[in-house]
């Protein structure tokens, strides 16, 4: 039961460490490198690099939960007695802390839902021969604007991926709040 709950932290950790290692490279090396390099390669480059990190996205969030909640269920929180005195309610900080990381959670897949589904398919569109001045200008607002809604995504991803890395810290001393 030790060497499970140890297993299961060690691929938990690894799986927030990706997803906010990743986050920060995002934001602080890959954003600045595509502003200074011209647009058509910025946007080749985008595509190359958001189709790796998309998929080391989706496969932390999943093991994300799945270990969180599984370490949950080892510690007794769910299906049987909790080694602690607390049980997971919200009535106690940990439960409450434990739900605040699941709304982060959600939030976090939610972005990724809306970026890999929503905005990456404007940024891959590919127009067809014959469009006209004002449908050409209408796909590059378009893309624009997905570029846009793309980087405040990923900041907002970031700093939900910091809180909560704090706040899972935190369930270490019974929770935050």
């Amino acid at each position: 039961m030790k060497f499970a709950f140890l297993f299961s932290s060690f691929i938990h950790d690894l799986a927030v460490a990706t997803y906010v290692g990743g986050a920060v490279a995002m934001e602080f090396i890959l954003g600045p490198a595509q502003r200074a390099i011209p647009p058509a390669q910025a946007q080749v480059m985008g595509e190359k690099t958001a189709e790796r990190f998309l998929l080391l996205v989706w496969i932390s969030l999943v093991l994300i939960f799945l270990t969180g909640v599984w370490r949950l269920y080892l510690r007794g929180y769910i299906g049987g007695d909790a080694l602690f005195n607390a049980p997971l309610t919200l009535e106690f900080a940990y439960g409450r802390t434990a739900f605040a990381l699941f709304l982060v959670w959600l939030i976090l897949v939610i972005n990724g839902a809306l970026i890999t589904f929503v905005f990456r398919p404007r940024l891959t569109s590919r127009m067809s021969a014959g469009v006209s001045q004002t449908q050409a200008q209408g796909s590059r607002d378009s893309m624009m604007a997905a570029v846009q809604w793309i980087e405040w995504l990923t900041r907002i991803d970031l700093v939900l991926a910091l809180l909560a890395v704090l706040l899972g810290a935190s369930l270490i001393w019974g929770g935050l709040f």
